[in-house]
C-alpha cells in the first residue's frame, strides 16, 4: 500500500513539475523565441544555398565526365547560373517594377470589370439550389481575399529582401562552397548516420533523388520556358503587363490543374479592360501556351515522375491549400512526390525480401 502511494506521489510531482517547467518557458517566450526567430532566419541562407548545389550538382557531374574538370564544371554552372540570374534583374527588374505600379493604378477600372463579371454569375446562379449558390459566393470571396491579400502583401515582400540583401548576397558563396564540398559534405553525413541504418538510408536518398529530384528540377526548367513564351507571345500581341503576366503565368504553372486557371484569370481580367480584341488575342496565346506546357514541354521534361492517379493530386492540393493558402498549393505535389516516394521504396524493399 505504501509502495502504491509512494508511486502516485511521484506522479503528481512529476506532474507539477512538467507544469512548473511548462509556466516557465511561457514567461520566457519573449527571451527564447527571439533567440529561436534568429537562428532560424540565420540558417535560411545556407538552406538556400543547399537545395541550388543539389539542383545544379547533376549539370556539374555531367559535365565533368564529359572530360572537364570539376573546378572548371562548377565555375562554367556557377557563372552560367547566377551571372543569368544577376542579368536578368538588371535587364528585367525596372521593367517589372513599372509594370506592376502601372497594374496597380489601373486597379479600379479592372475592379469596375470584375464587379460586373460577378453580377452576371450572381444572376446565373440565383436559380441554383441555395446550398450550392451559397458555395460558389464562398469560393468567390474566398478568392478575393487571397488576391487581395498577396497584392497587400507584395510591399512587404520587396521591403524584407531589401532589409535581408546581405543574406541573399551570400547565398551564392554558400553555393559555391557547397558544390567545391559536395563529396566531402556528403561523406560527412554519411558519416553521422548509424552504421546499421546507412544502406536503408543510402537506398531511399537513391530514390528521393530519381523521383523528386528529377520532378524539382525538370518543373523549374517548364515553369521558366512557360514564363519565357508567354511574356514573348503576350508582348508580341502588344499587352501591356507581358513581363508581370509571365511571372505569374511561370510561377502558377507549378500548380497541376489549377495553376493555369490561376494564371489565366488576372491576364484574362487586365485584357479584357484593354478591350475585348486584346481578350480574344490574350485568350488564344493562353490555349497555345496550355497545349505546348501539357503536350511539349511537361512530357519531354517531366515525364511522368509522379505516377499518381489525378484524384490524388487534386486531393492533395485541396488539403494543402486549406491549411497553407497559396503556399500550400505550391509545396503540395512536391511533398506528396516525397511521400510516394518514401512508401514506393519500402514497398519495393518488403518485395524484395519475400523473394
Amino acid at each position: 500500500m505504501d509502495g502504491l502511494k509512494l508511486k502516485w506521489i511521484y506522479r503528481l510531482c512529476l506532474i507539477l513539475l512538467i507544469g512548473l517547467v511548462g509556466i516557465v518557458f511561457y514567461y520566457l517566450k519573449p527571451v527564447y523565441l527571439h533567440i529561436i526567430i534568429g537562428v532560424i532566419k540565420s540558417t535560411v541562407p545556407f538552406l538556400i544555398g543547399l537545395v541550388i548545389a543539389y539542383l545544379l550538382h547533376p549539370a556539374i557531374e555531367y559535365i565533368h565526365k564529359k572530360g572537364l574538370k570539376r573546378v572548371y564544371a562548377i565555375l562554367l554552372i556557377y557563372l552560367l547560373f547566377f551571372g543569368g540570374i544577376a542579368l536578368g534583374l538588371y535587364l528585367l527588374f525596372p521593367i517589372f517594377k513599372q509594370q506592376w505600379e502601372d497594374i496597380l493604378k489601373s486597379f479600379p477600372k479592372v475592379t469596375a470589370l470584375y464587379d460586373n463579371f460577378l453580377t452576371k454569375i450572381d444572376r446565373k446562379t440565383s436559380r441554383m439550389p441555395i446550398f450550392l449558390h451559397n458555395r460558389i459566393d464562398l469560393m468567390i470571396n474566398g478568392a478575393e481575399k487571397s488576391v487581395l491579400s498577396l497584392i497587400n502583401r507584395s510591399g512587404e515582400w520587396m521591403k524584407k529582401l531589401v532589409n535581408n540583401i546581405i543574406s541573399i548576397f551570400i547565398i551564392p558563396f554558400i553555393v559555391f562552397y557547397f558544390l567545391k564540398d559536395y563529396k566531402v559534405l556528403t561523406n560527412m553525413f554519411w558519416k553521422i548516420i548509424p552504421f546499421k541504418w546507412r544502406d536503408e538510408t543510402k537506398g531511399l536518398a537513391k530514390e528521393l533523388d530519381n523521383t523528386f529530384g528529377k520532378y524539382i528540377r525538370g518543373q523549374i526548367l517548364v515553369c521558366f520556358l512557360l514564363f519565357v513564351l508567354a511574356t514573348i507571345f503576350l508582348w508580341i500581341v502588344r499587352m501591356k503587363y507581358a513581363l508581370v503576366l509571365g511571372v505569374i503565368i511561370g510561377i502558377t504553372d507549378i500548380i497541376p490543374y489549377f495553376g493555369p486557371i490561376i494564371g489565366a484569370l488576372p491576364t484574362l481580367f487586365l485584357a479584357a479592360s484593354e478591350g475585348t480584341s486584346l481578350l480574344i488575342r490574350v485568350g488564344f496565346i493562353l490555349i497555345v501556351l496550355q497545349l505546348i506546357e501539357g503536350n511539349v514541354l511537361s512530357p519531354l521534361i517531366i515525364g511522368k515522375s509522379i505516377h499518381t492517379h489525378p484524384v490524388i493530386i487534386m486531393f492533395s492540393l485541396l488539403v494543402a491549400g486549406e491549411i497553407a493558402g497559396f503556399i500550400g498549393l505550391l509545396i503540395a505535389v512536391p511533398v506528396l512526390v516525397v511521400i510516394i516516394s518514401v512508401i514506393r521504396y519500402f514497398n519495393n524493399r518488403k518485395e524484395h525480401l519475400s523473394t
